[in-house]
C-alpha cells in the first residue's frame, strides 16, 4: 500500500509498503523561496496532482498503487508543512479536501481548530465534581507530538491496552487473550482510554503550531484523516 507522511517541518515520501522509498529522496529541501516537498516513489508507484491552490499554499495529489488510488492533501499550519491522507474517493479539490477533514459532529458550529484537533465551545459543561487535570497531554497515537492542554476534563470512553504492535489499542478481552502467549506479554502494554469525551479550557501547546487560548470549556474532536483507508492508524487515546 502507498502512503504519503511528513518527516520534520517538510519532508514527506511517497512509499510503497513493503519496499519503502529512499529517504534521501524524500528530504525536505529549501528553494529561493523556503522550504518545498520533494516526493519519492517506486517505479510502480505514479502521483498525480490534481489541485493546487498558491495562494493558500495547498496541493491535492493522488498516489496511484495498482488498483488503489489514495488521496492526499498537502498545504501549511502556522510554522510547518503537513500532509494528510484525505478521506473519501469523490474528492479532487483543495476545498472539498480540507472540508473531508473537519469532524462531521461538529456541523455548522464555531470551532478553533490547532493542527488535527477542533475543538468546539461548551460554556454549559458542568464541572463542579470533575477532576481538573493540568497540563495534560492530547494525543492521536501512533507515536504523534502530544498537544498540551492547561486543562481538561475527561468523560466515558472504553478502557484499552496499546503496544507499539496496537496503536490504537485493544479491547480488554482481547488483551487477555493474546497475554495468555509470553511473547506478547513482553510487547510493552499501557492501559489508556479510546474515544472520550474529553473538554479542553485555558492554553493549548504543541511546538509546531501556535498556541491557542480557549475562553471557555471546549469539546475536542479529531479531524476525520483517521477514516480515509490509507491513513495510519490512528485513534484518540488519553
Amino acid at each position: 500500500m502507498s502512503a504519503l507522511r511528513p518527516h520534520g517541518c517538510a519532508r514527506c515520501c511517497a512509499r510503497n509498503s513493503p519496499k519503502a522509498a529512499d529517504e534521501d529522496r524524500n528530504r525536505c529541501r529549501r528553494g529561493r523561496s523556503g522550504e518545498v516537498f520533494v516526493i519519492g516513489c517506486e517505479e510502480e508507484v505514479a502521483i498525480e496532482v490534481l489541485d493546487v491552490q498558491p495562494r493558500s499554499h495547498h496541493p491535492v495529489l493522488m498516489v496511484r498503487d495498482g488498483s488503489e488510488k489514495h488521496k492526499f492533501l498537502l498545504g501549511r499550519d502556522e510554522r510547518y508543512w503537513f500532509a494528510a491522507a484525505v478521506p473519501g474517493d469523490a474528492v479532487r479539490d483543495v476545498r472539498p479536501a480540507i472540508a473531508s477533514l473537519r469532524p462531521t459532529e461538529i456541523g455548522g458550529r464555531e470551532a478553533i481548530r490547532q493542527g488535527e484537533w477542533f475543538f468546539v465551545p461548551e460554556p454549559g459543561v458542568n464541572d463542579k465534581d470533575a477532576v481538573i487535570l493540568r497540563n495534560e497531554p492530547l494525543s492521536r497515537g501512533g507515536g504523534s507530538k502530544p498537544h498540551v492542554c492547561a486543562q481538561m476534563v475527561r468523560k466515558g470512553g472504553e478502557t484499552v491496552m496499546v503496544c507499539s504492535r496496537y496503536p490504537t489499542g485493544i479491547a480488554i478481552g482481547e488483551y487477555q487473550k493474546l497475554a495468555r502467549n509470553p511473547e506478547a506479554r513482553q510487547f510493552g502494554w499501557s492501559r489508556m482510554v479510546r474515544d472520550v469525551e474529553v473538554y479542553a479550557r485555558g492554553e493549548v501547546r504543541h511546538r509546531d503550531h501556535k498556541t491557542i487560548d480557549l475562553w471557555c470549556w471546549h469539546r475536542v474532536f479529531m479531524n476525520r484523516e483517521r477514516l480515509a483507508k490509507h491513513a495510519p492508524q490512528i485513534a484518540l487515546l488519553d
